[in-house]
């Protein structure tokens, strides 16, 4: 009975002893703190630049809308009545070409920046249909005689008088200037009007900020081309351009001993000065006016002479077709680049006509 009794109470002993487990309870996680990741700043993209066609300047694409539109060329009167001229300096390309007498004309070409105004008009000649065949867009013209015109109308182009104009409200006849020298085009309209009817130009000359003439040639002070019934010269110096933030290298036109100016005073300039020499046919005759020669330019190459940013360089410039561009490369066959900016084209007669160069004083 006494080990019954210790057995017992043994047991009561252990069983008291013995607890619950404990419940395990896991740890709670601490909050890693991660930083915010701060969101990349995309760079600005770079905007997209297009060079407009005739004169290789850069514009941010958009920003001129001109570029989308077809070109406008005239046929400009150039003797002492006719002047001072409207716009020259707004044209991307202007063509010195002769005509009877040993006198010149212009055929500006206006595109980039084209005016609201142009002037004074004047009639076909037989050299126009070769130049502005390449640009497409619209000729401006007054008259002329009937093969002359008829060689314009065969390139496309629309052809722009007094008679096709006559209900769209785009030509006047100036008050203050006397017949045949005050007919007047809105250029910008006539821009307008026929942009669906014809292309923006292709280019024709490359350009570069760095010309080929600067890279290649020598420097020169000044040039001159006597006609032999017109004297045109260009001096090196400096002018301000509607592209440019600064003043830059430009050549400054004289005309017959007279700093040559447009309408409102503003002297002549150009960032390229390009002397062709072209061989001319004296075949037609006009009864009254005599020889009215025209530059042999299509299937035809020849002499050039570049004049870029106070540097001078010969070369070489060649057309195919009339609807082919003038163009223009070094002596070897190489890539010939103008400033960027505008261009005077003087169309020299040989041997009529004499090239001068003058370079700087030792």
């Amino acid at each position: 009975m006494r080990k019954l009794a210790l057995l017992a109470a043994s047991v009561l002993v252990l069983t008291g002893c013995s607890a619950e487990p404990e419940e395990t309870i896991a740890p709670t996680p601490t909050a890693t703190q991660t930083a915010t990741p701060t969101p990349t700043e995309e760079p600005e993209p770079e905007p997209i630049l297009v060079a407009a066609p005739l004169t290789g300047v850069l514009y941010e694409e958009g920003t001129n809308a001109l570029l989308e539109l077809p070109a406008v060329s005239a046929k400009i009167d150039n003797t002492t009545p006719g002047r001072p001229q409207l716009a020259l300096n707004s044209a991307d390309i202007v063509y010195v070409t002769r005509v009877e007498i040993g006198l010149t004309r212009l055929l500006p070409v206006w595109h980039s920046r084209t005016p609201e105004v142009i002037g004074p008009v004047r009639s076909v000649r037989p050299v126009d249909a070769a130049i502005v065949d390449p640009f497409n867009g619209i000729f401006v013209y007054s008259g002329g005689q009937a093969p002359f015109k008829s060689a314009a109308k065969a390139t496309g182009l629309i052809m722009s008088d007094e008679d096709t104009e006559m209900n769209n409200d785009t030509y006047f006849r100036e008050k203050s200037r006397v017949a045949p020298w005050n007919l007047f085009f809105e250029a910008a309209e006539l821009q307008l009007l026929y942009s669906v009817e014809q292309p923006a130009p292709a280019p024709g000359f490359e350009f570069d900020a760095i010309p080929t003439a600067v890279t290649d040639g020598t420097p020169v002070v000044g040039l001159g081309v006597k006609y032999p019934q017109m004297h045109s010269e260009w001096e090196l110096g400096t002018a301000m351009f509607d592209w440019s933030v600064n003043e830059e290298p430009a050549w400054l036109r004289t005309q017959d001993g007279s700093e040559h100016t447009q309408e409102g005073g503003e002297r002549v300039v150009a960032k390229n000065v390009v002397v062709m020499e072209v061989a001319h046919d004296l075949s037609f005759v006009d009864p009254k006016y005599g020889a009215i020669p025209k530059a042999m330019l299509e299937n035809n190459e020849g002499i050039a002479h570049i004049f870029s940013d106070g540097y001078y360089l010969q070369a070489a410039w060649s057309k195919a077709e009339s609807g082919d561009p003038i163009l223009l490369s070094t002596t070897d066959g190489g890539p010939l680049k103008l400033a960027m900016g505008n261009t005077w084209v003087e169309m020299m007669d040989v041997p009529k006509s004499k090239l001068t160069i003058t370079e700087p004083e030792a």
